[in-house]
């Protein structure tokens, strides 16, 4: 693995929630029990946007610099993928999705955690949870499965700014 990148290797859901920080001890988990969509969604708690990841159990990272989560779908290890992802921001081939309303600081876990297990999980090893932070606007949420090499697949889902 790249030591630039901290990846969340498991979800038992199947599905991460990227949740807003202050949102997180009202979250019960079952909220995500609804969300549709193979590989990326959204749902409104509380009124604001969730994005949620999921279809399959995969390791999850997020690439603050393009934007974009991605999931490991195969691949021996991760050297491979920041360049793909520089080669994936480039290529029009994205998936339109959803649009969502974002920004502020979030945390990135396993959808059906409730609000209190997710607050104990900031010293987990391995890391159950990522921060991240996003800048305020609306974003267009898109999908993509890239192979940057012939060995090598993951599934990107990228924030592309509006406006």
């Amino acid at each position: 693995m790249t030591a630039a990148l901290t990846w969340l290797d498991r979800t038992d859901f199947a599905r991460y929630a990227l949740l807003p920080e202050h949102l997180v001890p009202r979250w019960t988990g079952e909220e995500a029990y609804d969300a549709c969509g193979e590989y990326a969604t959204a749902l409104r708690f509380e009124g604001h946007d969730v994005v949620i990841l999921g279809g399959e159990p995969l390791p999850v990272t997020w690439i603050a610099y393009a934007l974009v989560f991605a999931r490991w779908s195969s691949a021996d290890d991760d050297r491979s993928l920041l360049s793909g992802v520089d080669t994936a921001l480039a290529c029009g081939a994205w998936e339109d999705v959803v649009t969502v309303e974002l920004g502020g600081r979030y945390v990135l876990t396993d959808a059906g955690y409730d609000g209190e297990h997710i607050r104990g999980l900031d010293h987990a090893d391995p890391p159950e949870l990522l921060r991240v932070t996003i800048p305020a606007g609306r974003y267009l949420l898109q999908s993509l499965l890239i192979q940057p090499d012939p060995e090598s697949e993951y599934y990107l889902e990228r924030l592309l700014p509006l406006g």
